[in-house]
């Protein structure tokens, strides 16, 4: 009968080994999905893009040009506005400013103006000679007011005040800083060899904690809270 009872005792070994691994593997998938499934979140992002443009009177756009330093090189981000003829392609009632927001969560943005008037002349040996023009005030833009904020009287930016994101992964949101010309005026035109030099720099940061957090501003320039 030993023989018997060994064989039963190492069938019963096997068996409960058997068991303990089903049980140790069960146990290693089980937290291995947990852990999977604590760590399989969307990231959020936030990303803001400028688009400015010349609109051509005909549905269509001429796009901003950078301002020429020689043949081959220009200003990076610097673009020129014509502020002499209605009939240039760059003319400043035309100049167009979109933001494209592609965030994914809710986001705030800021953008500041960087203007410069200049005078470009020739003399008499062809040598070309620009001047930089004192501004005591900003250009006429007709900047768009519903949900735009401008502080620049106080820190040199204007605030877009209501927190945005992208309409779907394949579809970004546009919004519109300057998106016509005054309807009852026109823009009264500068003496010939003057220039409008104009550049940007937009800010982005995440409606929840960044305004605090990454512009060090606890509560919004237009008052109230984030």
């Amino acid at each position: 009968m030993r023989p018997f009872l060994n064989k039963r005792f190492v069938l019963s070994v096997a068996m409960l080994f058997l068991s303990l691994s089903l049980f140790v593997f069960s146990v290693y998938a089980w937290f291995t999905l947990l852990e999977e499934q604590t760590y399989q979140a969307n990231v959020g992002f936030v990303q803001v893009d400028l688009d400015a443009y010349f609109d051509d009177g005909l549905g269509g756009r001429n796009e901003a040009i950078e301002v020429p330093l020689s043949e081959t090189v220009s200003k990076s981000g610097v673009y020129l506005i014509n502020i002499v003829s209605s009939s240039s392609t760059n003319y400043f009632e035309d100049f167009r400013l979109h933001v494209h927001v592609s965030s994914n969560v809710d986001t705030y943005f800021r953008i500041r103006i960087y203007e410069q008037l200049t005078l470009t002349y020739t003399n008499f040996e062809g040598i070309v000679t620009e001047l930089s023009i004192l501004m005591v005030d900003y250009m006429d833009f007709n900047y768009e007011s519903t949900n735009w904020y401008d502080n620049r009287i106080v820190d040199d930016y204007i605030y877009y005040s209501a927190p945005v994101q992208r309409v779907d992964a394949l579809t970004y949101l546009d919004i519109s800083l300057i998106d016509s010309y005054y309807l009852s005026q026109n823009f009264s035109n500068y003496p010939p060899g003057y220039s409008l030099q104009i550049a940007f720099s937009i800010e982005a940061v995440q409606a929840n904690q960044g305004p605090e957090n990454v512009w060090g501003l606890a509560t919004p320039p237009w008052g109230g809270t984030w």
